[in-house]
């Protein structure tokens, strides 16, 4: 717990729940205390609880433009069809864009902070800071001090001591691979707009499909695909997610190696793409004894017509 919550600090999160229940209790706040078991969140690399801590963040409101987002959706080519109502329906129920991120890495975001901790992103500082990238990349936002970033002589209301603030918070990445159209499609001569088609995984219609269609719609006012084509996920035997911590994971070099490259294409065949696909290792050997089959039937078929034909 921080100074935020005076007399918890220094507290760990878990420990203070009986702490701030006393607390209540203690000052006739409690209405009632139960335990249930629950459904909770946790992180899929340490397997630990997640923390959830209300933090100030940045948005992007899409309002002023969310009827040609709609409009727009009903002019590209969805495959499989579904995706059409899928992408339709988040756009529809969407607010705003939440586009900062707490991380280390990453395109920052451009806002200074007067003295009087009032955000401060002008047409100024903006195209100053993009000049700035333009000629040294993106990375001193992060290795420069303010007085560096800003325009020379530089002065604001909020700040009567010259004193400012930079940013933290970086960009969210869907904000950067969703503004591939513009920094590809573009610049490449050989290239035009829109794509012919966006490929990629059913999780996309939250991430990439949905970040392109929203910058695309608000710069040209059109979408930056002619086509959206989904594919499922490629699933463990049991319809788990493959992970190397679990040590589920197929090796298709492993596969080829044990059955040849054909008993991967064949799996591949026999699969339908628009859903998740399982495999393993049991799944792979009868996929190889019908082609064993197969292999035998043509074989068997070949020598009928060698003997026919002689």
């Amino acid at each position: 717990m921080t100074d935020e919550a005076p007399g918890f600090e220094g507290v760990f999160y878990d420990k203070a729940n009986k702490m701030v229940t006393d607390k209540l209790k203690e000052n006739g706040a409690l209405l009632k205390l139960i335990f249930i078991t629950h459904s909770y969140p946790h992180d899929w690399r340490t397997k630990k609880p997640i923390i959830w801590r209300a933090t100030k963040q940045w948005f992007a409101s899409i309002q002023a433009f969310r009827e040609e987002l709609l409009d727009a959706i009903h002019e590209v080519k969805w495959i499989p069809a579904w995706g059409e109502t899928r992408l339709y329906n988040m756009v529809r129920d969407r607010e705003d864009w939440c586009i900062s991120r707490q991380r280390a890495w990453g395109v920052p975001i451009p806002v200074f902070y007067g003295e009087d901790g009032e955000p401060i992103i002008t047409d100024e500082t903006i195209a100053h800071i993009s000049d700035l990238f333009r000629e040294h990349g993106s990375n001193i936002w992060f290795e420069w001090d303010e007085k560096d970033l800003l325009p020379e002589g530089f002065t604001s209301e909020h700040s009567p001591n010259g004193i400012f603030k930079k940013e933290k918070d970086i960009m969210d990445v869907w904000f950067d691979s969703g503004s591939s159209h513009q920094g590809v499609l573009t610049t490449r001569p050989e290239l035009r707009r829109p794509a012919d088609m966006y490929l990629e995984g059913s999780d996309q219609y939250r991430g990439w499909f949905n970040s392109s269609l929203s910058t695309a719609v608000a710069v040209t006012g059109k979408a930056p695909y002619k086509q959206v084509l989904s594919h499922g996920f490629t699933l463990d035997g049991e319809g788990r997610k493959m992970s190397k911590s679990v040590g589920n994971v197929i090796d298709p070099i492993k596969v080829m190696k044990q059955f040849g490259a054909d008993i991967i294409r064949l799996w591949v065949a026999s699969v339908d793409y628009q859903a998740d696909a399982r495999v393993s290792n049991d799944i792979l050997k009868q996929v190889a004894e019908v082609y064993r089959k197969i292999r035998n039937t043509i074989r068997f078929m070949l020598g009928k017509f060698a003997r026919l034909y002689t």
